[in-house]
């Protein structure tokens, strides 16, 4: 299963197509207990995370990275629609704003199509170029998704 990814003037779309039900996709990713699997980059070593399934509660994730200590996600729902859409608000990391992320989930017939749209990223280019981080985290994190969900499935 190959993520396909594309980021142009601050907003980044990612899609990636999952042999499972889409209430399995969608369930993923609001249990605690298995989006502390597969949440964050590839150098994440745990990760914390309180979510509250509703309009207005929070979806928080806490990743830690080795010996760089945690880094706080903290976002909150704004739209909650199982198992078609997931939309959550956060934070900018230089404080410019708000970034917004839409999660659709879509019926397909060989499994469930995630397309991932992560709006108003900051260019912030020191001390990394953001928009390359951000899309390798979720590069990593919807592949780590996919091994969850393929381990689900055996």
């Amino acid at each position: 299963m190959s993520t396909e990814s594309n980021f142009s003037n601050g907003t980044l779309t990612i899609t990636r197509l999952y042999d499972a039900p889409r209430e399995a996709v969608f369930d993923a990713w609001i249990a605690t207990s298995k989006v502390q699997q597969w949440w964050g980059c590839a150098q994440t070593t745990a990760v914390k995370s309180e979510i509250e399934t509703k309009v207005g509660g929070v979806y928080n994730h806490h990743m830690t990275l080795g010996e760089m200590g945690e880094f706080p996600g903290d976002a909150t729902f704004t739209e909650f629609d199982p198992p078609k859409r997931l939309d959550f608000a956060s934070a900018s990391p230089d404080g410019s704003g708000t970034m917004t992320v839409t999660v659709e989930f879509l019926e397909e017939d060989d499994g469930t199509r995630v397309r991932l749209t992560h709006d108003n990223i900051p260019e912030q280019r020191e001390p990394h170029y953001l928009p390359d981080i951000i899309t390798a985290g979720w590069t990593a994190s919807l592949g780590k998704l996919g091994d969850l969900l393929m381990a689900g499935a055996k």
